[in-house]
């Protein structure tokens, strides 16, 4: 079969599966199989498509005979790693991740699923290599092009943040100038920008430097023997509040000790983390695979878990994330999380905080259809908020507290509830969440 008619095949079933047309999308594959049985790329295509239709088993069967037929194609080991997950076949998905990053030691995913595997089986070692591979490669200087747009891209805030980050490191960090020199540039170069994201022109992009957005200074934020997580936080008594409140919904003070608390308020505070700023307008953001992944991340995620065996045990931690509003009155929207169970807490001081009635987290108690679609944060907002005029008025306010956590559902719509913090670098209000478990 010629090339041509072959790539029009691949590129129509692509398009079908991208429009959720999986009928379309399938059968154009197997037309293509039809006409040449012995098509790499249209076997592990297919497989993939039919994993993500539920059948698992049926894409475990084609891509075990594609990898005996071509043992270094990478890409079918992927997909059969991930259907081997699906299976529940754990640790032969690891093997299969395994052998992706020993025939493709760049491979971003395959080194990011890793270091979930290993954090669901309590390594956090091997998990933190993985994430710090998965960090590098995103923003070290072997860079592999998958953050390009975020070292090409900015707005005024975003560089303002990073100039003002850059202003309150302590001053033996600042010896040298090399900080300060930064801030002007950076402010330089915000004040031809507006609000929106832009793209840097190339003379933009000289002015900044080759540095822009990547991990110019980190805070160690190690392991702490004593413990991270309260020890005297009553993990029977939270699972039996969440067993008998139907909304599930259980707020924790005083989660962290003392130690973990500022330890993790340092490494928010002084490390330029904070790389993603299109997600949520007027915030910047981190995440496990993009700089937010440290021991003491881990192990706070862990001890958690620990603690809440019942209702956590066979959740593992499946995504954290760190959010920074650059404005006092800034609100995250509402919203839902793609996971089962969310810890959501605070880390900046309470005197930051004008309004100690509000700030904290307004959730809706009223859970959407089991089949509720979560898309994505901008383009859910109007059937949420039709949803809510529907169902009535179900919220519950739970003010801002320093070191407070709440843990709910994440199918459960929620948002920050009428924020109003100070001005100033330190008083910028900072969430972290911490996702366990999937949807279903």
């Amino acid at each position: 079969m010629s090339d041509v008619p072959t790539e029009n095949a691949i590129s129509r079933a692509e398009a079908a599966q991208q429009s959720g047309d999986f009928d379309a999308a399938e059968q154009a594959l197997r037309n293509l199989l039809e006409l040449d049985a012995d098509h790499l790329m249209a076997r592990n295509n297919l497989a993939a498509l039919v994993a993500r239709r539920g059948d698992a088993a049926a894409a475990l069967d084609i891509l075990d005979e594609l990898i005996a037929e071509e043992p270094g194609y990478s890409s079918a080991h992927f997909n059969r790693a991930n259907a081997l997950l699906a299976l529940g076949r754990n640790e032969d998905a690891i093997a299969a991740f395994r052998a992706v990053t020993a025939l493709e030691p760049d491979n971003i995913d395959a080194h990011r699923a890793l270091a979930f595997q290993w954090l669901f089986r309590g390594d956090r070692d091997r998990a933190m290599d993985h994430f710090a591979r998965t960090y590098d490669l995103r923003r070290g200087e072997g860079r592999t092009g998958v953050a390009e747009r975020s070292l090409r891209t900015a707005s005024a805030a975003k560089l303002k943040h990073d100039s003002d980050l850059f202003r309150n490191l302590p001053p033996r960090v600042r010896d040298g100038h090399k900080f300060e020199t930064l801030a002007r540039i950076y402010d330089s170069v915000a004040a031809d920008l507006g609000k929106a994201l832009v793209e840097l022109s190339g003379e933009q992009l000289e002015t900044l430097g080759p540095d822009y957005n990547t991990a110019l200074h980190l805070i160690d934020a190690p392991e702490i023997f004593s413990g991270a997580v309260n020890p005297d936080l009553d993990g029977a008594a939270i699972h039996a509040a969440w067993s008998r409140d139907p909304t599930c919904l259980v707020t924790i003070d005083d989660l962290l000790t003392p130690r973990a608390l500022a330890l993790i308020q340092r490494f928010l505070r002084e490390s330029t983390i904070w790389h993603d700023f299109t997600h949520i307008g007027g915030f910047v953001a981190s995440y496990l695979e993009d700089g937010f992944a440290c021991p003491l991340v881990l192990q706070i995620a862990d001890e958690f878990r620990a603690a809440l065996p019942g209702l956590l045990g066979h959740h593992p931690l499946t995504q954290a994330w760190a959010f920074k509003a650059l404005s006092g009155e800034r609100p995250i929207d509402i919203h839902a999380d793609d996971a089962a169970v969310s810890l959501n807490f605070w880390v900046t001081a309470d005197t930051a905080n004008r309004n100690p009635d509000t700030g904290g987290l307004i959730i809706y108690t009223e859970p959407p259809p089991e089949d509720w679609p979560i898309v994505d944060y901008e383009a859910d907002q109007a059937r949420i908020r039709s949803f809510l005029a529907e169902n009535g008025d179900s919220a519950i306010v739970v003010p801002y507290r320093q070191n407070r956590g709440i843990l709910f559902n994440s199918r459960l719509f929620h948002g920050t509830h009428r924020p109003d913090f100070a001005p100033g670098y330190e008083n910028h209000r900072i969430n972290v969440t911490l996702l366990f478990g999937t949807c279903g």
